[in-house]
């Protein structure tokens, strides 16, 4: 038998400060909960206990308070994001049946002294865990500590053997280490100028402090004497108040701390409240009374199964998908899944993807029939390769759960749910409906994620044609500049080195050319792009280093990258459209990134986009300033929406009102400040990196950011509101609906916390955005088809969407695209879209 005892209180500390911030969905802080749960869960699968507590402090003071009123009166204040962690803890506990434990006028360690001595006595196997070394000293007979050392994650056992072998002292001697040596963070004195070494060297000649002072005549008479005979009285004091209370007025006893596992029902609800879907993935809990009837069956069939099970494919009403790496998962219901492995034997034959696929093609082309599917769009591509069509999808469970927390990293199936099953995907739809419901969050999955993911799916098939001759020559072009850039470099440094080399670089800039840097770390110096360009007007040749940079990266992530990309037969370039990457809601881009090509080279770079073909042009329709204009309507200034309402020029308006001149004399620097300083304080700007962007003060931008903010009251408003907002419930909404929990806001991190700021400000402005560019998207694709016409949506960047337009069409795709977009939402001031056309991407600006 044995038995687990965990200091509650130490373990949630360490758990607090190892994890990052996190929020159940009611906003209030739970990382550290988090943190304690998988140290436990571990420890259980470890040591399968048959007896669990857990041990807390109390708020009042105990006996060695009133013995000594300094008692632990160095340690920080518990911070507020933690604080309510511990009542959170001790709930969630009792509910899933684990005792916990406390004692007025005790610490735990003392619980954690008594329980182990009582369950020593009884034989079982006891182990204490704690992150304190002051437990030490309960080591020995049946009794073992663990010491939680990095994190939550890293732990030592000790024994009696393992501390004779790390510190050569019995368990009872660490108390007499704790009498000498104090403890600074209980505030134990011991005695001063003694460490643990010095402390060891006297317990390895004498082995308690009593024994010490009866020899202390014995002792060389130098500083260290003088010390002994100075703190005796703090030597023996120290001494009891480290030593733990082994009988303790405790009356629960240890059959009371049985632990009968975790029971589903009420383990369930426990960790749901918490948001713990890892955890409840983890110990197979199901909601509901019936969990046994729930179970899933699994069951393995190859090319005779599926055939046989054809009948049932054809008639069935419900359909769920999981595509695994070597595998396919389908299901009619919650209860049963049927896996088809892929394999071959030595000549070809056996279940290959291509088969299995077939097999399906009647029922996943079958719109009669629902599909429930994770990650979609990704199992569309792999059927459109067989020329199989997926009709009737009604739920992707991928972007559901982005769309309930989109500040997750990783949406795949075993992540989120630590296995790959068809079956679940049933159970899990159903939880994700109800807290789409719950969460008011119905418009923006159904109306806006579910129809975009066959839109981008569309996009990515059709591609985006490249003038792959044009794209080889501006590859001779860089090629050329890097090689007169080299020289240059060379001759400007006086030397030939491997300017792609940091440490080279590195060495080059501030070792031989003395030019000013930061801290050298172990890797070296750092020339990172704000180094480089904080000393480029320093000497010449640091601009040049910039600018090769700059080259060799176009070089090899556009040039090479693009013509790797582009399809042999007929030269188009398919991205990867990323639907639930961003935590504001916004698409991105990959494979290759098509969103991110360098300002300075876009034209150049656009310029080998082309249409499909002689018969097309391409068209582009912008959104203009839509981030402001979102702005002027959450924010509701007057100011900034009387601008957009007029049609001004909401720059220059923003110049004339910082800077307090007529917008007839509103200079090019005025407007371009004022444009910094606009878009700036969407995305949370501050008066450093206005400063930095502008090449002016500090000063001068905090009174830039203090002019703006006193003629946009609204705008000042709002992010003071929004902050507050997010604070106090956990999240932030766009004007559609969409959530991003910001769980950066309750870290004791500071930086952090800075962070969650930002983001809190800017989530609603970006996300609306977004939001109103997606369903401008949907819109558009279905005009389209209505139309019966050939032009496509084949590109989105931003605020922009690009469309391979029959020449013949043009007119009624500029009216669809004016009327799709500008109506998409209706804000306080109107949307505008820009139409340009052109024979590339670069002519359609």
């Amino acid at each position: 038998m044995s038995l687990i005892i965990i200091d509650g209180n130490s373990l949630l500390h360490r758990a607090f400060y190892a994890l990052p911030p996190m929020n159940n969905k009611e906003g209030k802080p739970t990382n550290a909960i988090y943190g304690f749960f998988g140290m436990l869960l571990g420890l259980i699968d470890e040591y399968k206990p048959e007896y669990l507590a857990v041990a807390f402090d109390r708020h009042e003071k105990t006996f060695r308070h009133e013995r000594y009123s300094e008692y632990k009166a160095g340690r920080r204040t518990t911070p507020d994001d933690l604080r309510p962690q511990f009542p959170l803890l001790r709930e969630s506990l009792e509910k899933m049946g684990i005792c916990t434990l406390d004692l007025l006028g005790y610490e735990a360690d003392d619980i954690l002294g008594t329980v182990s001595k009582r369950a020593d006595a009884m034989g079982i196997r006891t182990y204490v865990v704690t992150g304190d070394r002051d437990a030490l000293q309960l080591a020995g007979g049946n009794v073992n500590v663990i010491i939680t050392k990095k994190g939550v994650k890293e732990i030592e056992l000790y024994n009696e053997e393992k501390l004779m072998e790390v510190y050569q002292l019995t368990p009872p001697q660490m108390i007499e280490l704790k009498g000498l040596m104090g403890d600074t963070s209980d505030n134990i004195l011991g005695i001063p100028g003694v460490g643990e070494k010095t402390a060891l060297k006297l317990l390895h000649q004498y082995p308690t402090i009593e024994n010490l002072y009866e020899n202390i005549d014995q002792l060389p008479k130098n500083k260290l004497y003088e010390k002994l005979v100075d703190n005796k009285e703090s030597a023996f004091f120290s001494k009891m108040l480290a030593t733990i209370i082994r009988d303790a007025p405790l009356e629960a006893e240890i059959e009371s701390m049985r632990f009968h596992g975790f029971e589903n029902e009420s383990c369930y609800e426990a960790l749901s409240a918490l948001n713990f879907t890892t955890y409840i993935k983890r110990l197979g809990l199901i909601p509901g009374e019936n969990a046994e009837e729930k179970k899933i069956e699994t069951e393995m069939i190859g090319e005779d199964g599926l055939r046989a099970l054809m009948p049932v494919l054809n008639s069935a009403k419900k359909l769920a998908v999981l595509d695994a790496e070597d595998s396919v998962y389908i299901a009619f219901d919650a209860k049963k899944e049927y896996k088809i492995e892929f394999s071959q034997d030595l000549f070809g034959e056996g279940m290959t993807r291509e088969l299995c696929f077939s097999l399906l093609k009647e029922t996943l082309e079958n719109s009669e029939v629902e599909k429930t599917i994770h990650d979609a769009k990704d199992l569309m591509h792999e059927l459109d390769a067989y020329g199989i069509s997926l009709n009737g999808l009604a739920h992707d469970t991928m972007l559901a759960a982005y769309v309930l927390d989109p500040s997750i990293k990783n949406y795949s199936a075993e992540k989120l749910f630590e296995k790959e099953s068809a079956a679940m995907l049933f159970s899990v739809r159903e939880e994700q409906e109800k807290k789409i419901k719950e969460l008011s969050l119905e418009e923006i999955f159904y109306d806006i994620e579910m129809p975009l993911l066959q839109v981008l799916f569309e996009m990515e098939c059709e591609g985006f044609r490249v003038d792959t001759e044009q794209l080889r020559e501006l590859g001779e072009k860089y090629e050329q500049r890097t090689k007169e850039l080299t020289d240059e470099i060379y001759q400007l440094a006086g030397k030939k080195f491997n300017i792609a080399s940091p440490k080279q670089l590195g060495e080059l800039l501030f070792e031989e050319l003395q030019l000013p840097h930061g801290k050298k770390t172990k890797s070296g110096y750092s020339t990172d792009i704000e180094v480089l360009e904080s000393i480029a007007e320093l000497h010449p040749v640091v601009n040049k280093i910039i600018e090769y940079r700059q080259v060799t990266k176009l070089s090899s992530t556009y040039i090479d990258g693009l013509l790797s990309a582009a399809n042999k037969k007929d030269s188009k370039v398919r991205t990867t459209f990323k639907q639930s990457a961003a935590a504001t809601g916004r698409i991105s881009s990959n494979e290759p990134n098509l969103q991110n090509i360098p300002v300075r080279q876009l034209s150049e770079i656009r310029g080998v986009f082309l249409p499909s073909d002689e018969e097309h042009i391409l068209v582009a329709a912008d959104y203009s300033q839509i981030e402001l204009r979102v702005l002027a309507s959450i924010a509701e200034d007057a100011n900034m929406c009387d601008a957009f309402n007029k049609n001004e020029d909401i720059h220059a308006r923003t110049a004339s009102e910082v800077f307090g001149v007529p917008q007839s004399e509103v200079t090019s620097s005025m407007r371009s400040a004022a444009k910094a300083v606009n878009f700036g304080i969407v995305y949370g700007i501050s008066d450093f990196g206005l400063a930095k962007n502008l090449g002016i003060s500090r000063f001068e931008a905090s009174q830039y950011i203090e002019k703006y903010l006193e003629e946009f009251s609204g705008v000042a408003k709002y992010m003071k509101t929004i902050v507050e907002s997010a604070k106090a419930s956990g999240y932030v909404k766009t004007l559609w609906g969409r959530i991003r929990y910001i769980r950066e806001l309750a870290s004791s991190n500071y930086n952090l916390r800075q962070f969650g700021e930002r983001a809190a400000m800017n989530t609603p402005i970006q996300g609306s955005a977004a939001d109103i560019i997606k369903f401008a998207m949907n819109s558009v694709s279905k005009r389209l088809k209505e139309e019966k016409l050939e032009s496509k949506l084949i590109m989105q960047v931003h605020d922009e969407l690009i469309l391979d337009a029959k020449i013949d069409e043009l007119e009624k795709v500029e009216a669809i695209l004016i009327d799709c977009m500008e109506n998409a939402f209706k804000l306080r001031v109107p949307l505008v879209v820009n139409i340009a056309k052109g024979k590339n991407w670069a002519e359609a600006k």
